[in-house]
């Protein structure tokens, strides 16, 4: 509350406190030691070198009654810059807020209201004051130092550095202690990075959605909050039983295949138009005009999960009897320490769901090797690192083995790196023929027991002396002959088209040895075809008498039988040929694979290069594993870090009417530059079926 009146020209104001100044009169303890301290801190001096440097009161007393003019206001509301003596403090500047202070207030117009707490005859007065906002004053700022590599005064940041780093050493500097400010500088940690956007498919169905919100458990508990006495509420869901129904669904077989084919459907929703390229529902016209020879590889799609991340695709096979279903191996490829050979696994995939397999097999070793059976097209024979071969039935939900080979009657503990089923037997036998490391040829008959019947056919044998076929370059060295080393390593191992019985062992020291079933520990025929290890024996869809073999010479080479020499060599330069296939549409195209890439080769047209060579996955990455799909238009490429690649043939050639012709007429071709060789393949006639 405040009183004004007019003296004169001088104007004054006093300021009262009804309640504090009834406070004061009375006789409390505690009101009259707050009275003396007050007055006793205004009698108080402060003496600096002889000058009063008492700090001024800024608010009117609360106690008693003072009376204040104008002038006085004015003097103990200056600026403390005008008091200094020395003038040192500079003056601040006046805000616009103050600037009609400087004038006396006109009164006239103010409403006279009384108030009940004052006495008789005294006036009170509503003073208007306005409030302006003044300047924004900054109290702190911490600019960045750091700018983003990805910022687009990067380039003008790093420039100013290398000129700042290349300037004249104008003045000396020393890396020492300074009683300076130290710089809080942000930290690059602290910026966040750039978002990065991706394409994602993903597919739930009308079960999770219903589970996920409708059949929860609600629990809520309240705790209390820290320094206050309210409580916080807590809620969390849970599923009801979800331990339970987990593992008794589990157990269902009903169920697993229920969601088989519920992953089939939803898959379909993302990978149908990759399905429909798979069927070749949609064939290339051969009447179109913008038609060009391209051979090139589109992936569909990659099968891969993360249990078999880092473990190599030993080896694949398509099922004979549906194409949609495949068996890959995984397992270990070049030099891999004995820590890393603990597991294999064994996934088959089928097409129609490219992210789950629909059914896995774990083994305590690496896997080498499968293939299924053409005249059972559900048994799958394994090939174990450890020696062991396995037949397992696919259509078997349960994890056990059909049967296993016996090590009790003949032991094999080296790996197996090849095995094919035999079909010469009229007697509707299951039998395996497999070629191990040491030298080992076994045959494994499949009985009523859980245990394969093992029958051993033949063991391989260093060849001495100068062999028939391709003779080992000038810049070979000559082999040396250990007595640890007697026996070579069979790498591959395949049967003749036509001659049920008869099957061809490629070695690692480039020899092929032929030999027959009937005729057990003995040798039909050895051949010298390559100078370092033989990977692959295929024989042509075309005729039974031309095959291909691939080594790590760097070389494909396609034989005719009874010739000792190659009739075509193909050279990739300088990588080892994993493996080389025919293709199944195309009797002069040929696939093959290194650890850089997958080639295609066409005879028809050249041989000096491959006509297409594509790099799939990382670069650092090896391709181990190519196989023709069953309709020839797919090809499945494995590398060493667990993927397997389907990748569709584009823009090939067309599948000529007679395809043994075309092959024959390319390979005459080839053969212009020798006409030796030429006429005595001439002599031959036909080789077709």
């Amino acid at each position: 509350m405040s009183r004004g009146h007019r003296d004169g020209m001088a104007k004054s104001v006093k300021f009262y406190s009804a309640s504090l100044s009834a406070g004061a009169a009375s006789d409390s303890k505690f009101v009259l030691d707050i009275v003396s301290r007050l007055k006793e801190r205004n009698r108080l001096q402060v003496l600096i070198d002889g000058l009063d440097r008492t700090p001024t009161n800024l608010a009117p007393p609360l106690f008693g009654e003072e009376a204040f003019v104008w002038s006085r206001f004015r003097e103990n509301f200056q600026p403390a810059s005008e008091k200094m003596e020395d003038g040192a403090a500079p003056s601040a500047d006046k805000p616009e807020g103050f600037d009609n202070l400087d004038h006396q207030p006109n009164y006239e117009g103010v409403i006279d209201r009384r108030s009940p707490s004052l006495e008789a005859g005294q006036k009170t007065y509503h003073v208007k004051i306005r409030l302006t906002e003044t300047d924004d004053i900054v109290l702190f700022e911490n600019p960045s130092h750091v700018v983003s590599l990805d910022a687009e005064e990067a380039d003008l940041v790093k420039e100013q550095n290398r000129l700042f780093e290349t300037r004249p050493k104008a003045r000396r500097t020393a890396d020492a202690e300074a009683q300076t400010r130290d710089l809080p500088c942000k930290s690059r940690s602290v910026n966040t990075e750039c978002i990065h956007r991706q394409d994602v498919a993903s597919f739930v169905s009308n079960y999770d959605m219903y589970d996920t919100y409708n059949d929860l458990e609600r629990h809520t508990k309240e705790i209390n909050v820290a320094e206050s006495a309210s409580k916080l509420e807590i809620t969390t869901y849970s599923r009801e039983g979800m331990e339970d129904i987990d593992d008794r669904l589990n157990r269902n077989p009903n169920f697993h295949l229920s969601s088989m084919i519920l992953q089939r459907l939803l898959a379909g929703n993302v990978y149908r138009e990759q399905q429909i390229r798979f069927r070749n529902m949609y064939p290339p016209d051969p009447c179109r005009e913008d038609i060009r020879y391209l051979y090139r590889l589109d992936v569909l799609w990659t099968y891969r999960t993360v249990e078999t991340m880092g473990k190599a695709v030993a080896c694949a096979s398509w099922c004979p009897a549906n194409g949609d279903i495949v068996a890959i191996a995984y397992g270990i490829y070049g030099h891999t320490s004995s820590d890393d050979r603990g597991n294999g696994y064994v996934y088959v995939w089928n097409i129609k769901n490219p992210v789950n397999p629909e059914r896995r097999y774990r083994f305590d070793c690496p896997v080498t090797c499968v293939a299924f059976s053409q005249r059972t097209p559900q048994l799958l024979a394994i090939g174990l690192y450890d020696g062991l071969v396995q037949i397992r039935d696919i259509t078997d939900n349960t994890q056990t083995p059909l049967a296993v080979s016996n090590r009790d009657k003949f032991p094999v503990y080296q790996p197996i790196w090849d095995l094919k089923w035999v079909e010469f037997d009229n007697d509707s036998k299951d039998e395996v023929i497999a070629v191990s490391q040491n030298g080992w040829v076994m045959k494994y008959t499949l009985t009523i027991g859980q245990y394969l019947l093992p029958y051993p056919l033949l063991r391989l044998d260093r060849v001495e002396g100068t062999l028939e076929g391709q003779s080992a370059t000038a810049n070979d060295p000559p082999p040396v002959r250990i007595q640890s080393d007697l026996h070579p390593q069979a790498l591959c191992v395949t049967i003749h088209p036509v001659q049920k019985d008869k099957y061809y062992i490629g070695t690692d020291e480039g020899a092929v040895h032929w030999c027959s079933i009937n005729d057990p520990f003995q040798h039909l025929g050895v051949l010298q075809m390559h100078t370092r290890g033989i990977f692959c024996i295929e024989y042509s869809p075309w005729s039974p008498k031309i095959f291909l073999t691939c080594s790590g010479d760097w070389s494909i080479r396609i034989w005719i039988e009874d010739l000792p020499e190659p009739i075509v060599t193909l050279s990739t330069g300088f990588a080892p040929i994993q493996a080389a296939y025919w293709s199944p549409t195309n009797s002069t195209i040929i696939a093959s694979v290194t650890r850089n890439g997958v080639q295609l080769w066409d005879l028809k047209r050249r041989s000096s290069k491959p006509a297409s060579e594509t790099t799939l996955g990382s670069l650092t990455t090896a391709l181990t594993v190519i196989r023709f799909t069953n309709c020839g238009r797919s090809l499945l490429v494995g590398d060493a870090e667990g993927k397997a690649h389907v990748c569709a043939l584009e823009d090939m050639p067309f599948p000529p009417h007679f395809q043994y012709r075309e092959l024959q007429t390319a390979i005459y071709s080839k053969l212009v530059t020798t006409p030796d060789l030429l006429t005595r393949v001439r002599r031959m006639g036909y080789l077709g079926y």
